[in-house]
């Protein structure tokens, strides 16, 4: 069985409008991947449909011998995804949002709830926290299924240095631990911390290295 996310052809039009016009990369086993480009050049779009989110108007997608278009429960169980936008529910604690997202209690991934520093706001509501971490939280949450693809969208923006830092070392655990991480950015220090970093323009995504992403995407020539 192969241990990579294949990504071939994908595509996405609104009306006329195509957003994604043939994108194509792949995941590695304890591999991190990055998407670059800037804000509404398409990549929370991608992310949404690797991660089973939205659905593509043309591609494949294949993970761990799934067909996932064909076998669309399977993105619940294989991927776990953090969007750019808060998914906790501000009224609950940590705890209660851990168990309302795994569905039981929780065991089986105290290994994240550990690394992620959980324990220090386990009883705390979100509405209190802080957005770092809610950050934390919302990855952990995320990952209470244990599965082996995680994708995030943006996952340190906006967020101080010491909330980065413990994200950071997450996620290079996460790979050591042979788990396969796409995150999409626009920000230099994320595009160096990816294994590999693609470029997403004119809705196609190219391979390229972070001070060149990071040139391109302050000319504008990415647009």
């Amino acid at each position: 069985m192969s241990k990579e996310y294949h990504i071939s052809g994908i595509t996405k039009s609104y009306g006329r409008k195509s957003v994604l016009s043939g994108v194509t990369f792949d995941v590695r086993s304890g591999e991190c991947v990055g998407i670059a480009g800037t804000n509404g050049i398409g990549k929370s779009t991608l992310l949404k449909i690797l991660a089973g989110a939205d659905k593509p108007s043309g591609g494949s997608l294949n993970l761990l011998g799934h067909d996932l278009l064909k076998e669309r429960r399977r993105f619940a169980e294989l991927i776990a995804y953090v969007p750019q936008d808060n998914p906790l529910l501000e009224e609950l604690t940590a705890r209660d949002n851990l168990r309302l997202w795994s569905g039981k209690t929780m065991t089986g991934f105290e290994e994240e709830i550990r690394l992620l520093h959980i324990d220090e706001i386990i009883g705390t509501r979100v509405s209190r926290m802080s957005g770092g971490m809610k950050r934390r939280l919302a990855i952990a949450c995320a990952l209470t299924g244990n599965a082996p693809v995680l994708i995030m969208d943006e996952p340190t923006s906006a967020l101080d240095l010491y909330h980065r830092d413990i994200i950071y070392r997450y996620l290079d655990s996460f790979r050591q631990r042979d788990g396969m991480i796409i995150l999409s950015t626009h920000d230099v220090e994320e595009m160096r911390f990816a294994d590999r970093l693609w470029l997403l323009h004119g809705g196609k995504a190219a391979e390229t290295d972070p001070d060149e992403a990071a040139s391109l995407i302050r000319s504008g020539c990415v647009d």
